[in-house]
């Protein structure tokens, strides 16, 4: 145990002792998280957890690291999992009490009296016990009700308003509502992270070592004796890819990619180096087509190999190239028959297609094949915060950060929407820094942490925050034009037009080119310059599918509303002019509102 170690475990144990169970659970949770070997953080949180399946399990783990604990023995023996045992019972002699009677003299009886002071404070008492039972049983924090769903405060993140239309509003009826979580049922996963190459090194006694901790999930022991083994055989791939997986699972990410380019560059033809750098090019946004190649050398080189084709899937539905996904659905099948991972992957198709329902379906045959897979808690998070429902994705995505061990920062960010939808903006926060604390370099995580600051209503900050991820990440579209949408806020109309017209050239389909059309030309109206005519009918022009309807409501309000029929082009745009001529000629439609649109920094959920 190191030395943060061991104060963080003193800490936990003064907060137990004090009474707060709840500073003590979390203390212990996040030791658990680094250190799974110590038998007595598992014994102290058999002691503060909220059901008999969690203390059952907690106390088997200690007893599985110290087979010898007295204090685990006696209390699985307590829970009637173990006989009892004359063993551990505390001996006769050591529960009598070494004290005698005092010398008894003449008692002088008193007449009896009536206490009435007593039994008024008695009857006082009494009436107050009945009113907390009932005050108990009517409230949801009864450990009873531990389970009861709670009414969450806070709102969603924001989202522009236009003027009114209408809207298809989903309808969720998912059959999970609260997920156990894993080892709350299971003592291990049916789908424990496959090893796909297990070259023996019996020369190498570091690299049996290093294998033993891998097994364990001890990855920094792992590293170290990986490390060592490779000095003793410097040209052995597998021993850099296995270094490399240990690496990305601590989030050390520079440090996998070059243990997984050493791999490659040893043997080219060695398939698990080019999927190992896939997992680190998978991410980020911007490198998915780089992910995706490296895939297609994996397994061209190895047509075997499942887990490669289950990536490349899902890097195909990241990507929103569901026909090419549907092509290797058959390849997976085939190699990794009854894989709960193949269900997720169907259920990430559904969800790109908007079949919310299907989705969760998918992830229920998933759960059935196991119960402890992570993965799907965490799809959890994604189906309900792309249906539009990101207050209820905070349980599943509890559980699966709780729980995780390796490093994910899109788990994080879903977590840190979840905690803003909640209202919990401080806890979003928290978690966004300590994001970008470990990666500086994550642009996903400031843009996150705009959007939550813009929630908040501190414009600045999130400006910053948007301008950092623009730095970046200068060819993200979405982080350009979502910085354009920044200046609004701070009444800044003129950058946002400028900003606007950058990410022009970064528009990759007509969906960007209808947002960049749309967020200009709201610029133009704020400067109330009639330019913005030639931005809403351009927009209009492109593909109707990729014109969202509240863009095509705003763009039909505008048109009516203040330029004529036949609208004369202007040239060159000028957002600093002032040319609004028109509204003496405007057609203008019967019953229309004025409604004036807003702009607030938005991000759309990852499908």
């Amino acid at each position: 145990m190191t030395t943060a170690e061991e104060k963080m475990f003193q800490e936990a144990v003064s907060a137990i002792e004090s009474g707060n169970k709840t500073r003590g659970k979390d203390l212990l949770t996040r030791l658990l998280k680094q250190n799974q070997e110590n038998p007595n953080y598992w014994l102290w949180m058999s002691g503060v957890v909220d059901s008999v399946k969690e203390r059952r399990y907690c106390l088997n783990q200690t007893l599985k690291l110290d087979p010898q604990n007295k204090l685990a023995r006696r209390g699985l023996i307590m829970l009637g999992d173990l006989p009892a045992d004359e063993s551990l019972a505390i001996p006769f002699e050591a529960q009598k009490r070494k004290w005698q009677l005092p010398p008894l003299g003449p008692v002088e009886k008193p007449p009896a009296k009536v206490p009435w002071i007593k039994v008024g404070i008695s009857f006082v008492g009494l009436i107050a016990v009945i009113v907390l039972i009932v005050m108990a049983f009517r409230s949801n924090r009864l450990w009873l009700f531990g389970n009861r769903n709670l009414a969450a405060m806070g709102t969603a993140i924001p989202t522009p308003t236009y003027p009114a239309s209408p809207t298809t509003t989903v309808t969720l009826t998912p059959r999970i509502i609260e997920p156990t979580a894993p080892w709350n049922i299971l003592q291990s996963t049916y789908t424990p992270t496959p090893i796909y190459v297990f070259t023996p090194h019996p020369i190498v006694e570091a690299f049996s070592i290093a294998m033993r901790n891998y097994q364990k999930d001890d990855w920094s022991e792992a590293i170290k004796y990986f490390n060592q083994a490779i000095q003793s055989q410097k040209d052995a791939p597998d021993l850099y890819y296995h270094l490399g997986e240990a690496y990305l699972q601590t989030g050390e990410l520079s440090n996998a990619l070059t243990a997984y380019e050493e791999a490659i560059n040893i043997d080219p033809d060695f398939a698990p180096g080019y999927f190992g750098r896939a997992k680190i090019n998978l991410l980020r946004e911007d490198t998915i087509e780089l992910a995706v190649e490296d895939l297609l050398i994996s397994v061209d080189l190895d047509p075997n190999y499942g887990e490669a084709y289950l990536a490349l899937l899902q890097a195909y539905v990241k990507e929103e190239d569901v026909e090419s996904a549907r092509d290797y659905l058959e390849d997976v099948e085939i190699l990794l028959p009854g894989s709960p991972l193949l269900d997720l992957a169907k259920g990430r198709i559904a969800l790109f297609e908007n079949e919310y329902n299907l989705a969760i379906d998918y992830t229920e045959k998933a759960l059935e094949k196991d119960l402890t897979l992570l993965d799907a808690y965490k799809f959890l998070g994604e189906i309900f915060q792309a249906s539009g429902n990101p207050k209820a994705s905070l349980d599943p995505l509890l559980i699966y950060t709780r729980y995780n061990t390796s490093f994910d920062p899109e788990a994080e960010i879903l977590l840190s929407t979840a905690y803003a939808a909640n209202g919990n903006f401080e806890e979003a926060i928290d978690l966004l820094d300590e994001i970008l604390e470990r990666d500086p370099a994550y642009h996903e995580g400031f843009t996150q942490r705009g959007v939550i600051y813009t929630t908040m209503e501190e414009y600045q900050k999130a400006f910053e925050d948007y301008s950092r991820a623009f730095k970046l990440a200068p060819k993200s579209f979405n982080a350009c034009i979502t910085l354009s949408e920044a200046n609004f806020p701070l009444k800044k109309p003129g950058n946002a037009y400028q900003q606007a017209s950058e990410c022009q050239k970064l528009a990759e389909n007509d969906n960007e080119l209808a947002h960049m059309y749309f967020v200009r030309a709201i610029a133009l109206e704020e400067l109330k310059n009639d330019v913005a005519q030639r931005d809403w009918e351009r927009m209009l022009e492109l593909d109707p599918e990729a014109v969202l309807p509240e863009w095509k409501a705003t763009a039909e309000f505008y048109l009516l509303q203040y330029y004529t029929a036949t609208p004369t082009p202007s040239e060159t745009p000028s957002p600093t002019s002032n040319t609004r001529t028109v509204l003496a000629t405007t057609k203008t439609p019967t019953n229309t509102q004025t409604i004036k649109p807003t702009i607030t920094a938005t991000i759309t959920p990852t499908k």
